[in-house]
C-alpha cells in the first residue's frame, strides 16, 4: 500500500476509535445537561449580579461553547458586565475540552492535568473578570481606570436597573434557530443516525481496545478490509466513522467553528436537535483531530525529525507564546490542534495552560457580530492571562503527567 494512504488510513482509523467515540459520549452528555439546564443558568446571573463573573466562569467550563455562546447576547443587551465575559472566555476550553476527556480515558494519567488546567482556567478567569470589573475596564475604555470600588458599584447597580425587566427565557428564545430546507440541513439531519449507529458500534469497539492494548502493550492493528478479522472490523468501522464525520462537517459548512447561535438555539428547544448537533460538533472534533494527526505525521515524514525531537522543542518559553497565540485565531478548530499537541506530548503543560486560557472558542462570533469592539478587545484581555499563568508554570518547572 502507498505509504501516504496508509498514513492517511490509519490516522483515520485511530482518531475515529481513539477520540471519536469517546467525545461523543462527553458531547452527547453535556449537550443533554445545557438542554435541562440554560434556564436555570441565566436565573442564576438575573439574580445573583455581583457573583457575575464566577456565573460566567462556570459557563465557559461546561465543556464545549455552549455556555459561553449564551453570555455573548447578555453582554450585547447590558445584561452582563464586561468583566464577565472575560471570565467566561477565559474559563472556556470549547470544544478543546472534549480531546483531553478522550485522552484521559485511554490513559488515567491525563486525569490530573485535565483538572488542573479547568481549575487554573477558572481561576483565572474568575480574577481577571472581577480585576476588569474594578478598574472599570470595558471594551470603550480597555486600560480601564483606578477609580475601582466606586465605578464597579455603578456598574453593578447600573445592572440590577435593567435587570428588572429581563425574563430569564428572553435570551434563550432570541437565539437564532437554523434555516430548514436547505441540502446541509438535510444532509445533518438525516445522515445523524447513521453516524450514530456507526459510532456506538465504534465505541464499543474504543472500549474493547483499551482491554486489548492493556492485556498486549505491542498490539498495532494492521490496516485490513477482512470483517473475519479483528484488525479488520477496527478498520472498517473507524475509516467509515471518520467518513461520515467529515461528511457531517462538510455539510456543516462550519470550518474553525462548529457552535453558532443557532445550532445552541436549536440544542435548547429540542432534544432530538441535541441529539443532532452532538454528532455534528463531534464530527467536527474528529476533523480537526485528524488535521492533527496528519499534520504531526507530515512533519515528522518531511523533517525527518523525531517525536522526541518535536516535544523537546514544546517545552519552552517559545512554545507558551505559540499555544498562547494560537488562541488569537477565533473557533474551536485550531485550539483542538493545540491541544492534540499536548496530549502526543509536543507542547508543555504551560503550553497547554497558555492556550486554553488565551482561547476564546466558538464564542467570539456571536460576540463579533454584536459587538464588534468588545470581541477584539477581550481576544487581546484573554491573550494576557494566558501569558503570564503559562510563564509562571513554566518557570516553577511544572509539567503534567
Amino acid at each position: 500500500m502507498n505509504p501516504l494512504l496508509e498514513t492517511v488510513l490509519v490516522s483515520m482509523r485511530d482518531a475515529f476509535l481513539a477520540v471519536t467515540v469517546f467525545v461523543a459520549v462527553m458531547v452527547l452528555l453535556f449537550s443533554w445537561l445545557q438542554y435541562l439546564t440554560a434556564g436555570r443558568f441565566v436565573d442564576w446571573i438575573r439574580s445573583r449580579k455581583k457573583w457575575q463573573p464566577v456565573i460566567g466562569a462556570l459557563m465557559g467550563l461546561i465543556p464545549g461553547c455552549g455556555g459561553a455562546i449564551i453570555i455573548m447576547p447578555m453582554f450585547a443587551k447590558g445584561y452582563v458586565t464586561y468583566g464577565t465575559v472575560l471570565a467566561t472566555l477565559i474559563a472556556t476550553l470549547g470544544d478543546s475540552a472534549f480531546v483531553l476527556f478522550g485522552a484521559v480515558i485511554q490513559d488515567d494519567k491525563f486525569l490530573t492535568p485535565v483538572l488542573v488546567v479547568h481549575l487554573i482556567s477558572f481561576l483565572a478567569g474568575v480574577i481577571w473578570g472581577y480585576g476588569a470589573d474594578m478598574l472599570s475596564i470595558t471594551p470603550e475604555n480597555p486600560i480601564g481606570s483606578r477609580s475601582s470600588a466606586r465605578s464597579s458599584e455603578h456598574s453593578v447597580d447600573q445592572l440590577n436597573d435593567q435587570f428588572e425587566e429581563f425574563e430569564h427565557g428572553d435570551i434563550i428564545s432570541e437565539l437564532a434557530r437554523e434555516e430548514p430546507g436547505t441540502l446541509s440541513y438535510k444532509i445533518v439531519h438525516n445522515g445523524y443516525k447513521v453516524w450514530w449507529l456507526v459510532t456506538i458500534s465504534g465505541l464499543i469497539l474504543g472500549v474493547l481496545l483499551i482491554f486489548w492494548l492493556a492485556q498486549d502493550p505491542d498490539y498495532n492493528p494492521e490496516l485490513s478490509a477482512d470483517l473475519s478479522t479483528r484488525d479488520g472490523i477496527l478498520t472498517v468501522i473507524g475509516v467509515t466513522g471518520t467518513l461520515l464525520s467529515l461528511v457531517l462537517y462538510a455539510a456543516g459548512k462550519s470550518f474553525i467553528a462548529d457552535d453558532t447561535e443557532a445550532s445552541i438555539g436549536d440544542k435548547l428547544h429540542s432534544f432530538d436537535e441535541t441529539l443532532t448537533h452532538a454528532a455534528s460538533e463531534t464530527a467536527f472534533v474528529t476533523v480537526w483531530v485528524l488535521v492533527a494527526y496528519l499534520l504531526f505525521e507530515g512533519l515528522i515524514v518531511a523533517t525527518g525529525i523525531s517525536e522526541s525531537d518535536l516535544a523537546a522543542g514544546g517545552d519552552g518559553p517559545m512554545a507558551v507564546a505559540v499555544a498562547a497565540s494560537i488562541g488569537l485565531i477565533p473557533g474551536c478548530g485550531p485550539q483542538i490542534i493545540a491541544f492534540t499537541a499536548y496530549v502526543e506530548g509536543i507542547f508543555s503543560f504551560p503550553a497547554l495552560v497558555a492556550n486554553a486560557i488565551s482561547q476564546d472558542g466558538d464564542a467570539l462570533f456571536p460576540l463579533l457580530v454584536r459587538h464588534r469592539t468588545a470581541s477584539l478587545w477581550a481576544t487581546i484581555h484573554t491573550l494576557l492571562p494566558g501569558l503570564i499563568c503559562g510563564m509562571i508554570l513554566l518557570s516553577l518547572g511544572i509539567d503534567l503527567p
